[in-house]
Parts: C-alpha cells; structure tokens; sequence
C-alpha cells in the first residue's frame, strides 16, 4: 500500500513538473490545454486548470486540479509563489459546483489544498486555499495561500 502511494506521487509530481514545462513553453495555450484553463484573479501571470470526466457510473468530477503563481505568507516571514501543484484526489460535481479537500505532493512536503468551483458549459470560478509547506528554502516552515479566487473557461473540444 505505502509503495503504491509512493509511486502515485512520483507519477503525480512528474506530470506536474511535465504541465509546468509545457505551460511555461507555451504560455499556457497549444502545447497543454485542459478541459478549463484560467487564473487567479486580478494575477494574470498564474494557472488555474482542471479536467472534467464522467465516470463508469456517470457521475461527474474534476481531476488533475492544477495550480501555479499562488502567493503565500509562511510562519517565519518569508513569502514566495507557488509552482505547479496539482490536487492527488477527485472532486465530485453536484448540482454543478465541487468542493473538497485534498493533499497536494510537492518535493518539501505534503501540503493540503482547500478547493471550490462553480462550472457551467463555458466558464468556471471558485476558491482555493493551500496550507502546509510551500517553500522550498525553508522546507520546515508552515505556508498560507490564503483564500485566491480564481476564474477559468472552457477550452475547445478536440477535433474528432
């Protein structure tokens, strides 16, 4: 159990490290789209993304929740920017928002991420905060986004 974790994680961080590659490539356009791309608001320079998938049973959720350029504050004063993180878990969709909770693995620690979304066909917006260890210089220290809004819109439906 503890090596599959551990290898769902290494899987995780390198598609991860693979979106922030092909983002900042691309300037978050051709290279890497997911189903809903977009940023914080009032900070264009960032990355709010996410895929929509339906699942066996026909429930809807949101997976590989990714996110880059969130601002944080952490115990000892230091502050910096998020790089690419994205959530381990599925979020389900009800009534068409999602909400939940869910650690996101980064090379310093295992910091938790607090989302929520509101989607339609077009556009999506929400929340999200991260908590934990978010700075690479200081491993030790306890980080804070504090709550970001974030906006996003539907890509293009692949060519059939």
């Amino acid at each position: 159990m503890l090596e599959r974790d551990r290898t769902r994680r290494l899987i995780l961080c390198f598609c991860a490290a693979a979106v922030g590659v092909a983002v900042a490539a691309s300037g978050a356009s051709a290279l890497f789209m997911l189903d809903y791309n977009g940023h914080l608001r009032g900070k264009p320079n960032s990355f709010v993304g996410f895929n929509k998938k339906r699942t066996a049973s026909g429930k809807r959720k949101v997976f590989f929740f990714t996110s880059r350029g969130l601002p944080f504050k952490c115990d000892g004063g230091t502050t910096g920017k998020t790089e690419f993180l994205t959530l381990d878990d599925a979020l389900p969709i009800v009534r068409g928002e999602f909400d939940g909770k869910s650690h996101v693995f980064t090379p310093q620690g295992d910091p938790v991420a607090r989302v929520h979304g509101v989607l339609d066909q077009a556009r999506a917006h929400g929340t999200l905060r991260l908590t934990g260890k978010l700075d690479s210089s200081d491993p030790s220290a306890s980080c804070d986004t504090g709550i970001r809004k974030w906006v996003a819109e539907r890509g293009p439906e692949p060519a059939s």
